[in-house]
């Protein structure tokens, strides 16, 4: 023996696809692995597990590297750390390998007979194992290739914790567990037919077997049974087009009966702790395309399905098992071997929301090519106003900006106060701007009524208003918590449940608390802002309009005047013209021959129900915005022409 070896120590060594089959120096036998990208050898002899790695690969990575080959890797976020750093008890912060796994000790090793095909054996353990396999369909051969063995061994059923003194004598197949070839762990398994049988729904008697288990591993955590299949240097594939889990041993002969030779099952059933079971073998499956979870249809079974598909991500595709089917083994004894094939093969990733197929928006689509689809509605101001501004009931982030002053919280009681009263909208308001909430409800009820003096009204007269405006709108003020997104879609979210809300309103940005700092830029914090807020909208069908102040304002070339305000001139981000459906712009004009409000739409995303443009709106000393068509007709009517004006009550009177 040699302290190290080079590749040319090897000189009559066969290729067998990314790995070389060589002679080993210890053993002698031709069960030397070599992988041909990292020069990591292995001796596959029984007993023999002469391992190492080449000289010539010394210089390119060290040995655990070969195993943990990429820093970026999911299984290196685990905070792997230097030896020199490690204090006692604290082993779990270095990451297994599979050379961390111990052998079965030989006595224990010694007790397990393989099976053999024997015709004329009368040993009454290789007897039982046969005939179980028998039963569940499984064929000898596929057992003995699956390194199954048999014994008498004393096992416990559920439940059964103190194991010095319960448990009995049963006949058992053995599930022998391999890692780089040698035996790491075994769990038994009973093989004894009950006292009683059942009949199938052809009368057919059919045996039951007892189920008692008792594993002996000296390594925890155990490996995943036939983890083996996936040793880099024992496959001959650059990659594993598709591994299959399950949850049992017999679910792995049972795979394997049908012809998949990747397949392995989890070590301790639904019960596992998948990080620590899959640790150590994280580069094996990292070569694997797909991840087939063929779990159980119980709870447990579903639950280990669940985990798994968390675990391992996108790669997952699930099985489906007909209805009277507990797993794939259930499957193979009543339906047989073309059924699990059939099985293995139609497995889809898992459902999810975010992924939209044409089939299941078929009936969907057909509804918009014949016209029947949420087409908008009036605002209530009037067919100029629509012709910009004609929202649906989808939801979405709506941004309001303008100069200070320029009456977007005046404009936006107008607004909303028109949804409530003439389409029945249901709205909530998070204003800051006004912390006088009776104010704000009494500025409401003027809107209501068309009037600037409501002194001498009764209660009795206002009490239909004030019912109307309790069943149609609510206040947020915040009080408890800080004003941050979390905390205002939490609050908005109590009212959605109680409530048909359609408007949230936030007025102004500038008072929510975004978290800045050494990771989240201004930019960054509001594109998150506006993401979640608008994502809330979207999936509640429930439209967030914002208050946005703009940056300041630059003075043009040789004029006493600001630039007009854009998508681009709101404070803090361009997101906010990125992420909003639709955006407006206030901007009050006072002048001697002309006042007025102008309204700009700067975004509109669904440009089929209305567009951008412009409208002018004349005030009236109630609050309530009259759209009119142009300057023209404003200072026609400040010369003293009545025009049309929106006077009368929205809501009914009592005794009226």
């Amino acid at each position: 023996m040699k302290p190290f070896y080079y590749l040319s120590d090897f000189p009559d060594r066969k290729n067998a696809g990314k790995n070389y089959l060589a002679q080993c120096p210890q053993c002698g036998k031709k069960h030397l692995s070599i992988a041909k990208s990292t020069g990591l050898m292995h001796c596959f002899t029984s007993g023999c597990g002469f391992s190492g790695k080449l000289r010539d690969f010394w210089e390119n990575k060290p040995y655990i590297e070969s195993y943990y080959p990429s820093p970026s890797k999911r299984y290196i976020a685990k905070a792997c750390v230097s030896s020199t750093s490690i204090t006692k008890g604290s082993q779990s912060e270095v990451l297994m390998i599979p050379e961390d796994y111990k052998n079965l000790a030989p006595e224990i090793f010694s007790k397990i007979k393989p099976l053999t095909t024997d015709p004329d054996t009368t040993d009454p353990d290789q007897l039982a194992a046969r005939r179980y396999l028998s039963d569940q369909s499984i064929s000898l051969e596929s057992a003995i290739k699956m390194h199954v063995g048999c014994l008498t061994h004393r096992c416990f059923g559920k439940g059964e914790e103190d194991k010095k003194s319960m448990g009995n004598l049963y006949h058992c197949i053995a599930y022998v567990n391999y890692v780089n070839g040698q035996p790491v762990n075994v769990k038994y398994r009973s093989c004894d037919p009950t006292s009683t049988a059942k009949a199938d729904s052809n009368d057919v008697q059919s045996v039951e077997y007892t189920k008692f288990w008792y594993q002996d591993s000296p390594t925890t955590p155990c490996a995943p049974f036939n983890i083996d299949c996936l040793n880099p240097l024992l496959v001959a594939e650059e990659n594993i087009r598709k591994l299959i889990i399950t949850e049992g041993g017999k679910d792995v002969l049972t795979i394997s009966q049908a012809g998949y030779p990747f397949v392995i099952s989890v070590p301790n059933g639904a019960a596992s702790d998948l990080s620590k079971s899959f640790e150590a073998f994280e580069p094996w499956l990292e070569q694997v395309q797909d991840i087939v979870i063929c779990g159980d249809t119980d709870l447990p079974g579903r639950t280990l399905t669940k985990h798994l598909t968390d675990y391992f991500g996108n790669r997952c595709l699930l099985t489906t098992l007909p209805g009277d089917c507990k797993d794939i083994s259930d499957v193979l004894t009543k339906y047989g071997v073309e059924i699990v094939h059939e099985i293995i093969e139609s497995a889809k990733p898992r459902h999810t929301a975010d992924i939209i197929t044409v089939n299941e928006r078929t009936d969907e689509v057909l509804s918009v090519l014949r016209g029947e689809y949420d087409h908008g509605y009036s605002v209530g101001h009037g067919p100029l106003t629509d012709h910009i501004f004609h929202p649906d009931d989808q939801g979405g982030l709506i941004i309001e900006t303008g100069q200070p002053n320029s009456g977007k919280t005046d404009f936006l009681n107008d607004l909303t106060c028109r949804l409530m009263a003439k389409t029945g909208r249901y709205v909530c308001y998070l204003s800051f701007e006004v912390p006088d909430k009776n104010k704000h409800i009494a500025q409401l009820i003027h809107l209501m009524l068309g009037k600037v003096n409501t002194t001498a009204y009764t209660q009795i007269q206002l009490q239909s208003i004030i019912d109307y405006l309790n069943t149609h709108m609510v206040h947020l003020d915040l009080h408890e918590v800080s004003p941050t997104p979390e905390h205002i879609l939490d609050r908005a979210d109590i009212v959605r449940r109680t409530s048909p809300l359609k408007y949230l309103i936030i007025d102004p940005y500038l008072f929510m608390e975004v978290e800045t700092g050494q990771n989240s830029t201004e930019t960054q914090a509001i594109k998150n802002m506006l993401t979640q807020l608008q994502s809330w909208g979207r999936s509640n069908k429930i439209w967030v309009i914002i208050v946005a102040h703009p940056r300041k304002l630059q003075k043009l070339n040789g004029k006493n005047e600001l630039e007009d305000i854009d998508m681009y001139t709101i404070a803090g981000s361009a997101n906010w013209a990125n992420l909003a459906d639709f955006i407006f712009s206030l901007t009050r004009i006072n002048e001697q021959d002309r006042a007025y409000t102008r309204l700009d739409m700067l975004k509109v995303r669904d440009q089929e129900l209305c567009q951008t443009g412009s409208v002018l709106y004349v005030r009236q000393p109630c609050g309530r915005y009259d759209e009119r068509e142009s300057e023209e007709q404003v200072m026609t009517e400040m010369q003293g022409k009545i025009l049309a004006k929106d006077q009368l009550p929205w809501v009914s009177l009592i005794g009226e």
